[in-house]
């Protein structure tokens, strides 16, 4: 049962972007949260072990947060490094956690940072029950995630197939 850092995973996603411009650190973790949601729904466990909070502009991880202004962003890709070790952190994945994050950032790489916040934002979204039932940067709790991203997987399996009919 695989559970990455949030920086491992920030780096799956800055290597699928493959650019050496510093990203938006807000897309950045959307991109990681939403990863971590499908990965609770279709793998049926966290892709990353810290906990998401609710801040204003939607989920973010403390971790990210904490060393982008500390330590910045290094090469290649604008990849987080270890402080310590001055290598990538990275996330050994797994074959079906691999092809989560390629989903997630084909699907949702032409959004800009605002765009994905707005999509977390949304009545019954996860972030918008802790934010404001819980409180301003409560912990979002993973059954809410996977019980979220089962729904949205849900109702995506219905209107292809009504498509189809």
């Amino acid at each position: 049962m695989p559970h990455f850092s949030a920086r491992a995973i920030a780096n799956e996603i800055l290597k699928r972007r493959a650019s050496d411009v510093w990203p938006q650190q807000m897309q950045i973790h959307k991109l990681s949260y939403i990863a971590h949601g499908w990965n609770l729904a279709i793998n049926d466990e966290p892709l990353i072990t810290e906990q998401p909070e609710a801040w204003d502009n939607g989920p973010v991880y403390r971790s990210i947060w904490d060393h982008i202004p500390d330590y910045g962003y290094g090469k290649p890709n604008c990849m987080l490094i270890d402080p310590i070790s001055k290598e990538p952190f990275i996330a050994n994945l797994k074959t079906n956690e691999a092809d989560i994050i390629d989903h997630v950032w084909n699907r949702f790489k032409i959004y800009s940072a605002v765009e994905l916040s707005e999509l977390t934002h949304q009545p019954g979204t996860p972030w918008f029950n802790a934010y404001f039932h819980r409180g301003r940067n409560s912990a979002l709790h993973n059954v809410e995630i996977r019980d979220y991203y089962i729904e949205l997987a849900l109702a995506g399996r219905a209107q292809r197939d009504g498509q189809a009919a």
